[in-house]
This record gives structure tokens, sequence and C-alpha cells, in this order.
């Protein structure tokens, strides 16, 4: 049967059948939402590869009021069966938390009803009235406040290129929950939404739609909202992107030295509210009834913690509705479930990857030598200061406590600095031990680029609370237009709630042992940015911190791992692994190691950066400081996505490339296959089908002028490492005889493309390259062929360089 007998297309249908019958029932067309998007339609995955995301896309939704969907349509051709697209229409009804089901071919219509428990043919479609009945049957609300959920979005914040910011569809699933809940009359609400997806801007939505029902019916009274944070930026960032934009700064009021009782919005830290002494803070200017609504952002950071004196700012608003915002899932905030009750809805880090919002991350584990072997002082060794150091065995837990062993710091700014290196614009944040250790990191990677920093004063900086220019040099790094900073050091100032939509790096270089910290601090760089080209990003982990991956509940899976040893100057030479997540196969938890396992640090009233040092400066401490000695990175492992399993894995790269080598052939025959280009792309397609950082590699044989093959033949066979400057000489000599021979244009290609070679390597060498200098300087391709004798004999001589380059 042909397309035209089998009648007309689903398209066609919808257009002229399903929405003028949705017309008839009384939907308006601003109600009725084509193709409404349950995910991206594409997803890019941590290797680059870019995966289509199809069938995520509802035919109608149905909403009662913008964002409030309360059924679905799914339609199909009129020669095929409604019934065909029930069970698709039910598994978005159920993902949406509406009601009705409904599957049409435009001449039958299908209604399954989730709140009746019934399915039945109908005649028209359902009534606007008909569907809200329905929805507050299915969602038990039978009280007038279900009218919150009716009131318009607020439609003023605008997207880059001017479009308005619609909400997602786990964003107005978000709205819907707690506005449900706010109807059933919950004074106790917990949120759960991974860092990345828009908690700020659900809630900002959520205040927009308290407000407006307010303003309707009780004009006469003023709602006041309190947003809670236990940091300025946490506070800044949605002032200045979601809630200025909605209700306009003037409707903002930042609580800081005075307790202005004239305000509508009001947003305050912890530590502003605890101004002053006990019993004469600046919280008990407010009466216990001023507000009515508290949103907490993070309030998995102790405000929910029955002894926290945080808590008591929560204890003195008791009489207002508490909105706990968390990116934190299950266990690791118990005091928030216990606070607060179970979340209202959840969307986590890995439904955000899935479905395309959020950006997927490899994990690099790197392993210096002091930290797998521990550092043991000399007998009698003095440290900067001429302290004798005590004797005993150093490891990760101690550094940067106990002892700052500055070889360490420099190994590992040697080491990143290659990663960084191989794009110096992308971001990166680097999380250390205390100020000191950030400012002694924000010193090696000084020293380890002084090229770009000769460039750019700023291409590292450290941000932390101590620092007087923090607060330009945050606005800078955040601003996606800003050029510099480029990189940020930092100890826990950003490990929450900062918003760098284009970080590529995040690096961790002191313990975390808590889980919640390590799930925020991988959190900073998931946002996408795809207007840079951010789709992936990575996490370089120097202290072990990526065992967390290891909890089954960790809600977000982790792509690719690497691991590379290096020399005493600590370049990578070699490679190691370490056991994945599941390296059993039983499904457990791998055990936490003691060494780097610590509690969540202690919640202050103070910047949590002020503690440490407040003078900023390096003087005598408890903290013994080692300066001589040599640190190297012994390993370098990748975590990958086994793609026949979906389970995460530690791969050995060595093993890898030899296997996968060793597949094509050995030592001696592998160059007749690299100088093919459909066989070379076929080896290193293979090698990243096994979690190989070909990139990488890549880059680290750029960096010695080395090639690519020359790398991997090393890892795979022990062969030594040619220089590509090396190669190009032996081709030069081996074939003088054929290079004399040709023409003056024919002698410029073959000398050229092998001086291309020596600089680019050899994906350099092709029919392109001929109209580059230097060969270009020999004529016009039409005049090179022409005087080589033809354009099959150019082409010839293009394809003959490879042979010769790796068959000497």
């Amino acid at each position: 049967m042909t397309s035209k007998q089998r009648g007309p297309l689903e398209r066609d249908t919808c257009r002229d059948l399903v929405v003028p019958a949705l017309r008839t029932a009384g939907w308006a067309a601003e109600a009725i939402t084509p193709e409404y998007a349950l995910a991206q339609t594409m997803r890019t995955g941590p290797d680059g590869t870019v995966q289509a995301l199809p069938g995520r896309r509802v035919d109608y939704v149905l909403e009662i009021a913008p964002g409030q969907p309360v059924a679905v349509v799914e339609a199909k051709r009129a020669y095929r069966s409604a019934r065909d697209g029930l069970q698709q229409a039910l598994d978005y009804a159920k993902k949406l938390e509406v009601p009705l089901a409904i599957a049409t071919n435009g001449s039958e219509i299908i209604v399954h009803d989730r709140s009746a428990g019934t399915e039945r043919k109908v005649d028209g479609f359902p009534t606007p009235v008909e569907a809200w009945d329905s929805y507050r049957t299915f969602m038990k609300l039978d009280g007038p406040e279900a009218d919150l959920l009716l009131e318009p979005l607020s439609r003023r914040k605008v997207s880059t290129d001017g479009t308005i910011h619609e909400p997602r569809y786990y964003q107005a699933l978000a709205i819907s929950a707690v506005l449900r809940a706010l109807a059933r009359g919950d004074q106790r609400i917990l949120l759960l939404m991974a860092t990345g997806t828009g908690k700020t801007f659900t809630a900002m939505q959520i205040v927009a739609k308290i407000l407006g029902y307010q303003e309707k019916v009780r004009p006469e009274e003023n709602y006041r909202v309190l947003y809670l944070a236990d940091r300025d930026v946490l506070l800044t960032q949605p002032m200045r992107n979601d809630f200025g934009p909605a209700f306009g700064n003037e409707r903002l009021q930042r609580v800081r030295l005075g307790a202005d009782q004239s305000g509508e919005l009001y947003f305050a830290s912890y530590q502003a509210l605890h101004q002053g002494a006990v019993g004469e803070e600046l919280l008990e200017q407010f009466p216990r009834d001023f507000f009515d609504l508290v949103i907490v952002d993070e309030c998995h950071r102790g405000s929910a913690t029955a002894n926290s004196r945080w808590r008591g700012t929560l204890d003195h608003f008791a009489s207002a509705i508490h909105l706990g915002l968390t990116a934190t899932p299950r266990d690791d905030t118990v005091h928030s479930y216990e606070y607060f009750g179970n979340p209202v809805y959840r969307y986590s880090l890995r439904d955000g990857i899935e479905d395309g919002y959020l950006a997927p991350y490899r994990i690099r584990r790197v392993i210096l030598d002091a930290d797998a072997e521990g550092w043991t002082p000399d007998p009698g060794q003095r440290d900067l200061y001429g302290r004798e150091i005590p004797a005993g065995v150093y490891t990760t837990r101690d550094y940067e406590r106990a002892l700052s062993l500055l070889p360490r710091t420099r190994a590992m700014a040697h080491h990143l600095s290659g990663l960084l290196r191989q794009n110096s614009e992308h971001k990166a944040i680097v999380f250390c031990v205390s100020t000191q250790h950030a400012d002694d990191v924000r010193s090696a990677l000084i020293a380890e680029n002084p090229d770009l920093v000769r460039a750019d004063p700023e291409w590292v900086v450290r941000i932390v609370g101590v620092e007087e220019e923090k607060v330009r040099l945050l606005e800078a790094f955040c601003d996606t237009e800003s050029a510099s900073p480029v990189v940020a050091t930092t100890s826990r100032l950003l490990s929450t709630g900062v918003d760098v939509p284009d970080l590529r790096y995040v690096v961790i270089f002191r313990p975390v042992g808590s889980s919640i910290e390590f799930k925020q601090i991988v959190g900073r760089g998931t946002r996408l940015f795809p207007e840079g080209g951010k789709a992936a990003f990575e996490v370089v982990d120097y202290v072990g911190a990526s065992q967390h991956f290891s909890d089954p509940d960790f809600d977000g899976t982790p792509p690719d791992i690497t691991i590379e040893t290096t020399n005493g100057s600590g370049d990578v030479v070699d490679s190691t692994s370490e056991p994945g997540s599941d390296s059993t196969g039983t499904g457990a938890p791998a055990p936490a190691d003691p060494m780097l396992n610590e509690p969540e640090p202690e919640f202050r009233t103070e910047d949590p950066d002020d503690v440490d040092n407040p003078g900023g400066t390096r003087e005598p401490r408890t903290t013994y400081v080692v300066v001589d000695g040599i640190v190297t990175v012994t390993s370098e492992a990748a975590m990958v996505i086994d793609r026949s399993t979906g389970e995460p894995r530690m791969v050995e790269v060595r093993t890898v490339v030899e296997g996968t080598m060793s597949g094509f052939g050995d030592a001696a025959s592998l160059g007749a296959l690299w100088a093919d280009e459909s066989t070379r792309h076929e080896i290193l397609e293979s090698l990243a089908g096994r979690g190989i950082d070909v990139d990488g590699l890549r880059a680290l044989a750029d960096e010695s002028g080395s090639d690519l093959f020359d790398v991997l033949l090393s890892m795979a066979f022990q062969t030594p490492v040619r220089t590509r400057a090396e190669r190009a000489r032996r081709a030069r000599e081996s074939h003088a005889e054929e290079i004399r021979a040709q023409s003056e244009a024919g002698r410029a290609v073959l000398v050229g493309l092998l001086q291309r070679y020596e600089g680019f390597g050899i994906d350099d060498i092709s029919m392109r390259t001929v109209r580059l200098r230097p060969i270009s300087n020999a004529g016009s391709i039409s005049e090179i062929a022409s005087a080589m004798g033809g354009p099959d004999a150019l082409r010839e001589a293009v394809r003959q360089v490879p042979d010769w380059l790796y068959g000497a």
C-alpha cells in the first residue's frame, strides 16, 4: 500500500481533524500546546557524540492555565486505530502527572481517565471544565485554594535570544507540585531539583503564582516572602537573574543592616539575620508572623538541623510556610527530610542528563605519588620556618592541614596545566583545602603558565572569602561574556550555588568526605552552554573524591575514566587503574577510604573561607611547610560507561590500548595501517569506543612534538616514542632520490607536506594542504598539478607521503 492509499499523514490528521475538534470542545488556541517537549531533541554524550532523543514529544498537551497541563493527546494517522496511540498517551500522562490520556485518529477518540479508572470511546474531546474537574479529583483538591494553579506564570524573564523564558516540563511539574501542597494546607514543603535545572527560576514562578492569587483573594493584605540562604552569592544571583526580571528590582528588599518592614520580597543570609548579641539580633526586629512564606535555598546545608543556630531562623518564623530547595537526594539530607517531609517533586541529576538538559561529564582520576605512598620526612628535617617536622607518614588527609607539601602542589599544577593548555580559554574551578592552599595552587599555576599570565594577569585568580576583590572576580568568572578570569582557586566558597554556565573543568584537590558536598561540587559543571560550545565537562580528581560514585544511589552516572603514570618531571608516560563502582559485580558500594573520609564541615555564621587565615598571608603556623622535594603523578584513570551494560567502570589505558592495537596487528605492520586514512580512523574509533580519551593523548603527543601513533605504539608495545621531526627527517633521507626526481613543483609538494606533518601531524597530509603555505608558494593547485603531469600525479604524491612517514 502506498503512502497515498494509506490516507493523510499524521500532521494532516492533526491540522484538519484533531485541532478543530479540540477548538469545538472549548479549548482556546493558547491552551493547546503541540509538540510538547519532554526532553531536548538531541543529547551530547561525554565523548562528544550526539544522540537523537526520539519519541520525547507529546503530540498535544492541554493546559487549563499556562504551565498547568491537565490532559495529553496522542494522534495517529486516519488509517490506524486510535487505540494504537493509547499506551503512549498513558506513558505521557503518567510523566506529566495528568489524569486524562487521550488517543485519536481524527475520527475515533478514546479517553483513559486515571482519576476515575475508566477508559471509553467518546464522541468529542473533554471540555476544559471537565478536564479541570478530573484533575482536581485526581489530585484530591477540593477547596478554593486549588485556584492557585490557575494563576498565570511570570513572562517577564527573557532568554538571551529575546524569547520569553518558558518553564520546561519538569519545572512546570515542580511548580504544580508545590502549589498543590499549599492548596492542601501543607506548611513544610521540600523540592528536590538537581543543580543546574533551574531551582530559583522555579521558585520565582511559584512566588509569582502565589502573589497573583493573593492579590485576588486578599488584596488588602501584603503577602511577604523571605528568600533565605547562607552565602551572599546565593542571594545576588537569584535576585539578578530571576526575581529582578520577574518583579522589578524596586520590589526586592535585601536585608543587611536593618529591618525595613515596608517591603514585600526579602532576601537575607543567616549571617545578616544573626548580627548582634544573642537576644538582640537583627532577626528579632522582625515580628514572628511577619513573613508568610520562607524559601530556604540549599536547605540541606544546616538550617533543618535541630540544634543548628540557623534553625532558630526557621523557628522564629514558624508560622510561615517553609519551602526548602535542595539538590541533594535521599539519605544525604536526612535532617531536611525530617523537617520538611519527603520531596513533593524530584528531578535528579540523572534525569537532567538523560533528558539532555544537563551536561554529561567524564571523570579523570589522578594519583600523585605522595598520595599513593605517603610522604615521610628525613630524620631531623625542618620546614620552611625552621621547625622540626614530626616523624611519621603523612597522607592525603594530612596535606594542607598538618603538613603543606608544596612539591605536591607543584606536581598537581604541572599536570593540570597540561589539561588546561589544550584550550586555555576553558574555565576551571580548583577546590582546595584552605584559603592558603588556594593561594599556593594559584601561585603554582602562574609558575607553570607564565605566557598565559603575561597575556592576562587574571588568567588564574583566587576567589575566597578573605579576598578583597572576590565580588568583582566572582562576577567576572560567572560572566559568560568575560574572557577573564579563566581559572579560579577556592576552598568552599564556590562549592554550591555559583552559576558558571561555561565551566569545563571541576578540579578537586581536597578530600571531600561528605557525599552532599561532593554532589554539589560536581554540580558546578552541569549547566549546558551551547552558545559557547559547551556540551560536557570533566571532573579532575586528585584526592580520591570520586569514590563517592561507588554509591549505588548516586543520581548521576559518570562517563569515561583513564590512568596515566608520569616520570620524575610529572609528565605522563604510563597508565594504571583502580576498582570501578561495582568491580565485584555485587552492586555493593566500594568501602569508603578512611584516609579520605571526613564529615561535612561545620556550618558557621561567618563566611566559610574567612575562618582559615584571616590575614591571608603566609606566616608560621601549626601546619608544617615543606618547600623542597619532588612529587610526581603516578597514575591517571578514567571512569567510562560500559556501552553493553550501561554501568560505569574503570579502564586501564595501557591495557585497553595494547588490546586494541594488537587486534589490528603488531608493531611492524601497524605503520601501513596507520598510513591509510580509513584504517587510521577505524583504530581511533575503536579506542574511543573503549573509553580512551583520544583527544587527550593527541594533546599529550602534540605537547612533546610526537606523533599520536608513536604514543600508542609505546603504550601497546613499549617502543620508543619518536618525534614528528624525526619521522619527517627519516622520510626525507630515505626518499631523497624520489624527491630530487620530481619537478620543482613536485619537490615543493613533497617537502612542503613533510614540513606540514612535522608542524601539525598526519591529519594535515591531504589535498587541501596543497592550497596552504609553503606549498602554495609554488603556484595554484591547477598549476602544480600541471607541472607534475596532471591531477592523478598530484594525488599520488599526496597519497604516498604517509607511506613514507610510517615506513621510515
